[in-house]
């Protein structure tokens, strides 16, 4: 009897764990070597929506690094980003890369593609979700540009400003139709600076200036007579 008690639990057990889910890979998001820009970075996943808080610190192009995506899949990704840069921003640039080796990589690499990635295009399986109408959108920016069925997947935010010591929220969809199991991609990123502007003379200027014209048309008058 006791032997048919002890066979029973083990047999119980046993299918308890064949019926236990499989769980998949996890999402993985990394700063890349490539990074400049950003300093600090967390992330989190609450099914298909991914939350991205970035810290930039300097001026030049941030990279992430991001794996184990789940193919076939939209995501939606919420990045809150700080502006620590020292400089303001009126646009901010975001593009994929994929890794080269394929022979699919486009000719015309732009000066920012490390090398080892290529940009992305149209046929390679990664994308901003172009096709999905997920969201795109900001609270800094009121304006996208993309540039997503030729050979980049490119989007970026305009009309707007991200002022240094502030925080703003972009948002847009990304899809990885699993052409990339085992390997990473990046999101760059580019802030564009807003133009410094004129400086506006002193009062003092204009007077300044007037006296001078004064001046010189004395001197004239004088080597005249």
């Amino acid at each position: 009897m006791r032997t048919k008690t002890l066979l029973g639990g083990m047999t119980a057990l046993f299918l308890s764990a064949l019926l236990v889910p499989t769980t998949a890979s996890a999402l993985a998001i990394e700063l890349s070597p490539h990074n400049q820009g950003i300093g600090e970075f967390s992330y989190d996943q609450s099914d298909s929506t991914i939350t991205i808080q970035e810290t930039w610190e300097g001026e030049g192009p941030g990279a992430l690094e991001l794996s184990d995506l789940e193919g076939d899949r939209d995501y939606t990704i919420i990045k809150e980003i700080t502006n620590n840069s020292g400089s303001d921003w009126g646009s901010l640039a975001n593009e994929i890369l994929v890794p080269t080796g394929d022979g699919s990589e486009t000719e015309d690499q732009a000066s920012f593609v490390p090398e080892g990635f290529s940009h992305s295009h149209n046929t390679d399986g990664v994308s901003f979700a172009q096709r999905s109408g997920l969201p795109r959108d900001s609270d800094a920016f009121t304006s996208t540009e993309a540039d997503e069925f030729g050979e980049r997947d490119y989007l970026e935010y305009m009309d707007g400003i991200l002022g240094d010591g502030d925080t703003a929220m972009i948002r847009f969809g990304l899809r990885e139709n699993g052409y990339f199991p085992d390997d990473s991609f990046l999101l760059s990123q580019t802030p564009g600076q807003t133009s410094a502007p004129s400086p506006i003379p002193s009062p003092a200027t204009p007077a300044l200036l007037g006296l001078g014209l004064l001046g010189l048309a004395w001197l004239r008058a004088r080597q005249a007579g």
